[in-house]
């Protein structure tokens, strides 16, 4: 009879099949063995920074040898000059300092010479705690730094990261809920399979599910959510009510913008002169409802507008009087066929003419003006036009291409070659 092992008996053997070969065993052992460390990786970049194990300076802070700018400490030392590096990224998230303007100080002195250092190396040997990343939490903070940071003490450290973590760790408690869930999952499941045998023949539907547990977590995800969002507090901006000099309402801005944009577009189709946009919006929105006739500067850009309007539905434009009723019941009356006629514009004010006219408020006579600008876009003229632009546009980028080109055939053919040298 062979020897039996007990739980805590020798070294047990591992039987290998025989339909497996000595190859593939090395083959998946060395794929189950640890990743080893590689102790040259060379030159390489990651994440903007490049990482070089000869010529890179390393930071005391970091411990990385990049060719990042460093600013070197020029305070001496005990056996010689200091030969602390401090790159320009740790010095500024962790001091508040800018290596730039410290390199030009003839006696800079590191923060590890000014016993400020807080690299986890000099905080052990100070008896002090490493403090890890806490360039995130001092900005969210309002702090400058780290160093500004700790000064305030420990408290302020361990509010300051609770409140960044907090919605990484609301974060983390969702996704172990839903990992718990799917577990759950396949334990019933699991359940159902292996007493197969005796739920032959049974109803599984009559099993009761488990809804409230659910409706419970889901409770606990929205208050997750609604946490977050009372946590968050956007700043309020400032509401834009004036345009090239004319004071509007809050909802007109976009109007207003919209009608000066077409105009410094298609000046020239509409012998629009320099000032003549804020003008008109100006006099639109100044509310003066004084005399018997529409503002000379507003009346002739709604008749250039409705003339070509007319020409292109070939109808004989009209010889229109600036102080007369006919353009504006004109205007009322292509609102009135218009398919995309809009409830805010109003049809019985304009059917008045003039005296209906200056009862309209600033806001319903930009809709009008900027209804007709609208009905120009269709017209062949403006179409024409816009194309044209857009091909000329083509023509600008193809021809900016091809002197590109030229000037990389001449570099080439002269051998010339652009080198790019680390800041140092």
């Amino acid at each position: 009879m062979g020897r039996k092992k007990g739980a805590g008996g020798g070294p047990k053997s591992v039987a290998v099949p025989a339909a497996q070969t000595e190859a593939e065993v090395e083959k998946e052992a060395k794929k189950a063995a640890p990743r080893k460390r590689n102790p040259c990786p060379g030159i390489r970049a990651v994440g903007g920074r490049i990482y070089d194990p000869e010529n890179g300076k390393t930071c005391h802070q970091c411990r990385q040898k990049t060719t990042d700018f460093a600013v070197a400490c020029k305070q001496p030392g005990e056996k010689g000059p200091c030969s602390t590096h401090f790159c320009h990224t740790c010095l500024f998230n962790r001091y508040g300092e800018n290596a730039k303007q410290a390199a030009r100080k003839a006696r800079w002195a590191c923060p590890k010479c000014r016993g400020i250092c807080n690299c986890s190396f000099c905080r052990k040997k100070r008896g002090e705690t490493p403090t890890g990343i806490l360039a995130h939490a001092a900005k969210a903070t309002g702090h400058s730094s780290v160093h500004e940071l700790l000064k305030q003490g420990s408290d302020m450290v361990a509010a300051a990261q609770t409140l960044t973590s907090l919605p990484a760790k609301i974060k983390k408690e969702q996704k172990e809920g839903n990992r718990k869930r799917a577990l759950e999952t396949d334990d019933d499941a699991d359940g159902s399979v292996v007493d197969g045998d005796e739920n032959v023949g049974t109803d599984l539907n009559a099993f009761p599910s488990s809804p409230a547990n659910k409706k419970l977590k889901k409770g606990t995800s929205d208050e997750s959510t609604d946490l977050l969002k009372t946590k968050l507090e956007l700043p309020r901006g400032t509401l834009v009510t004036n345009v090239v000099g004319a004071k509007l309402e809050a909802d007109d801005v976009g109007s207003a913008i919209q009608f000066y944009e077409f105009c410094r577009t298609f000046a020239e189709v509409f012998q629009i002169k320099k000032g003549q946009p804020e003008k008109v919006l100006q006099v639109i929105t100044g509310g003066s409802r004084k005399g018997r006739v529409v503002p000379a500067v507003v009346a002739d850009l709604h008749i250039s507008l409705l003339s070509l309007i007319q020409e292109d539905r070939g109808e004989n434009p009209l010889d229109y009087s600036r102080d007369g009723d006919a353009w504006i019941t004109e205007t009322g009356k292509y609102i009135s066929e218009s398919t995309v006629i809009s409830k805010e514009l109003p049809l019985d004010c304009l059917n008045q003419g003039v005296s209906g006219y200056k009862k309209l408020s600033p806001s319903l006579k930009l809709h009008v003006l900027n209804f007709l600008c609208d009905e120009t876009l269709s017209t062949g003229t403006l179409r024409g036009l816009i194309v044209k632009q857009d091909e000329g546009a083509t023509e600008r980028k193809v021809a900016a291409r091809e002197k590109i080109r030229a000037a990389k055939e001449k570099v080439e053919s002269s051998g010339n070659h652009f080198s790019f040298c680390p800041l140092t």
